[in-house]
């Protein structure tokens, strides 16, 4: 049995899993449900550190396990391009502060044998940061952790997850992990200089763009908007889940909520960040 160790340093979460709960208890207090009778099969979420974007991630968790408790949750990761194959996590478990998340390891051999993947190495940020709140909302679920290239081998790797899940008989939640725009000298991007305006520009016309073709469930529309417009880092990640969760059925979606590290922690450099779920028809 092999256990991935933590690799993120305390910041990008807390170190502690006292510490896990009383924050993702807070990020979630006050939420009101999904409507009843909604059907949810996955979402998007962001993956920057829990002091910027671990409030919008866990209410995206949050509000699919108070529908439904799966057998397994797949986290697709992002920050491939797009010569990359598939990158699967091939350990047994991963560890959190909330103890071990047991890994879905059923899969892989059956994934595989759809789509080719290779291994993914410890130190990447877009599926870790994401693990001690599956850890608190799915606390019997394995989990599925593989990154997705920015191409339309996305797309077949989420029809692959889904099916490989079908046929093994395993219920299914499948979570794209991506930050929107990346704006500002400290990742050398600012075609709309500074300040106030830029940030606008980024919330209503950039990110706004990526936003709505994810609303539309459009795989290839979001991957064409991030290589058009450096609106997603991870854009693949994005392409899977919807792929996956129109495998299982899913038909629109909803936007949870939407915001930018400017909002946390006004900058010159900043993210976008949104949280998104796939629902029933």
């Amino acid at each position: 049995m092999s256990s991935r160790p933590r690799t993120l340093p305390v910041g990008w979460y807390p170190g502690s899993g006292r510490e896990c709960q009383r924050a993702l208890a807070a990020f979630v207090e006050g939420v009101k449900p999904l409507a009843p009778g909604t059907a949810v099969y996955g979402g998007v979420m962001p993956h920057a550190g829990w002091y910027f974007s671990g409030q919008l991630a866990a209410r995206v968790f949050f509000l699919a396990a108070q529908v439904r408790q799966p057998q397994v949750v797949c986290i697709f990761g992002g920050h491939l391009g797009s010569n990359s194959p598939p990158l699967l996590v091939e350990e047994t478990a991963w560890e959190t502060p909330l103890g071990e998340v047991p890994l879905a390891t059923e899969m892989y051999e059956p994934l595989r044998k759809k789509i080719p993947c290779a291994p993914e190495y410890p130190g990447d940020n877009t599926m870790e940061i994401q693990l001690p709140m599956v850890k608190y909302f799915f606390p019997q679920a394995k989990v599925l952790a593989v990154r997705a290239p920015h191409s339309p081998r996305a797309l077949e790797l989420g029809r692959a997850v889904a099916q490989t899940a079908q046929e093994l008989q395993l219920s299914l939640l499948a979570f794209g992990s991506a930050d929107l725009t990346h704006y500002g000298p400290n990742y050398g991007w600012a075609p709309q200089g500074h300040g106030p305006q830029a940030v606008q520009w980024v919330k209503q016309v950039n990110d706004k763009i990526f936003v709505d073709r994810a609303l539309q469930m459009d795989g290839m529309g979001v991957l064409q908007a991030a290589a058009q417009d450096q609106s997603s880092c991870s854009a693949g990640a994005v392409a899977a889940a919807i792929s996956a969760a129109q495998t299982q059925g899913a038909g629109r979606a909803l936007l949870v909520d939407y915001y930018t590290s400017y909002d946390i922690r006004p900058d010159h450099s900043f993210v976008g960040y949104a949280g998104i779920l796939f629902v029933g028809k």
